[in-house]
């Protein structure tokens, strides 16, 4: 109705707009330099705004501009999330058929994820949409995930 008296050629506010025909705030590019800034360092971060706001609208701009030769970008958005989904989800997305304990799983995404970095040299971006609302149990997983790289050397050794 308002596109045909605004002579639009498609509904401006649908989930298939190009990321790139998106309006660029301020607001945008600092949230995007901060994403990346992130993402770099293989940090956590949190987008966090009220509902409607473009958060989701914002991540899909952010991964659409990863340089996929250097990251690899893994999308999950089930707000009920248990720790198994979430091995498996992520397993799914790199090729993998997840094994159906989640200990197993996590190691076997750990190796996966080592396999990406060495031979692919992709830096791993994980995306959980919703993720405010995941239980406590999903991020201590999380949380394993982040400190896997620091795990991997004994902590009484130094890095140098």
């Amino acid at each position: 109705m308002f596109e045909a008296f605004y002579e639009l050629s498609r509904s401006p506010f649908s989930r298939d707009v190009p990321p790139s025909e998106l309006y660029e705030s301020e607001i945008l590019e600092e949230t995007l330099g901060r994403l990346e800034y992130a993402a770099e360092r293989q940090w956590f971060a949190v987008v966090t705004g009220d509902c409607g706001t473009g958060k989701t609208t914002t991540i899909r701009r952010f991964t659409e501009e990863l340089d996929p030769a250097k990251f690899k970008v893994l999308y999950l958005s089930d707000s009920k999330l248990t720790p198994r989904q979430f091995y498996k989800g992520l397993l799914e997305q790199l090729g993998c058929e997840s094994k159906f304990y989640r200990g197993d799983a996590k190691r076997q995404l750990h190796r996966e994820i080592e396999l990406m970095r060495g031979i692919h040299g992709l830096q791993p971006v994980v995306v959980v949409d919703e993720a405010h609302l995941l239980d406590r149990e999903m991020l201590e997983e999380v949380r394993f995930l982040l400190n896997f790289k620091r795990m991997r050397r004994a902590p009484w050794r130094s890095s140098s």
